[in-house]
């Protein structure tokens, strides 16, 4: 008599293997002994054939290739989008707290695109209210409310602190809050391609991700060094862009431009509005 097939326990289908084929669920009925579930852990994240370093390999070094993988369907092998954004916004924003680190886009010494500050800009770049953001130069020079006046009667020195604190509870919110704008915004400028928002938005992902890292790599280098990881952000992403979207260089150049123009727009009145709100927590 043939062996009975075991139906999955998740979904109820026929499930023969080690795995349903329907819903992916493993279908062993008991839970993995604490050595088991470990080592699977350490194969999946810890091994450089595991799903974390092929992921990063492909992330840093093939730009783009990531999303035409998962376009493709080839995405066992690899962190989901979502699933690495998240993991590089746990690592990233847990460095920040646990080693005071700035997350900078540094173009030119200590002038770029500042998304959070554990140390205040240097003398040089500061306007007077101890932070040397655009956002509260504009915010206390425009704006008359309770949670300003409150702000600008801080001593100076406890602004940038008073700020930092409060920004950094919703900062990661923040990012995210992008990842769909971006797509948006690669939507309209690739309208022509016909293209799903979703794809949109897995290419979305994964530059966010990549830039994150991007961030914690340049927190603790030197100003030149700093500078040279920028331009090859900018770089990878017109790289990105060719490789995914395709079309001539030219046009990928002006896109790109145009894209990177529209999204710092977005980002610094979000950024506007951000601290706006959080001055009036």
């Amino acid at each position: 008599m043939p062996d009975r097939v075991l139906a999955c326990l998740n979904c109820g289908a026929p499930a023969p293997g080690k795995f349903c084929p329907e819903c992916g669920q493993e279908t062993a009925r008991e839970p993995k002994a604490v050595g088991e579930f470990v080592g699977d852990l350490i194969a999946q994240y810890g091994t450089p054939g595991g799903k974390l370093w092929q992921t990063l390999l492909k992330l840093f070094f093939a730009p783009g290739a990531l999303t035409l993988e998962y376009i493709a369907g080839r995405r066992a092998r690899y962190l989901r989008p979502l699933q690495l954004y998240l993991t590089a916004s746990v690592i990233v924003f847990a460095a920040v707290q646990l080693f005071g680190l700035n997350l900078s886009l540094r173009l030119y010494a200590d002038q770029g695109v500042h998304l959070m500050r554990s140390a205040p800009l240097s003398s040089e770049a500061d306007h007077g209210y101890g932070l040397g953001l655009t956002p509260v130069q504009i915010i206390v020079d425009h704006f008359d409310t309770p949670g300003v006046r409150r702000f600008v009667a801080m001593p100076r020195e406890d602004r940038f602190t008073f700020l930092r604190v409060r920004r950094a509870q919703y900062v990661s919110y923040f990012v995210l809050f992008l990842v769909p704008i971006y797509a948006l915004i690669l939507g309209l400028f690739y309208r022509d391609r016909r293209r799903p928002y979703a794809e949109h938005l897995i290419f979305g992902l994964h530059g966010q991700s990549f830039v994150l890292f991007i961030l914690l790599i340049e927190a603790k280098l030197p100003a030149i060094a700093a500078d040279a990881v920028s331009l090859w952000a900018l770089a990878y992403f017109a790289l990105a862009l060719k490789r995914v979207y395709g079309g001539t260089w030219a046009a990928t150049l002006g896109r790109a431009a145009a894209i990177l123009i529209a999204y710092l727009a977005i980002f610094f009145l979000s950024n506007l509005l951000l601290v706006f709100a959080l001055l009036e927590l």
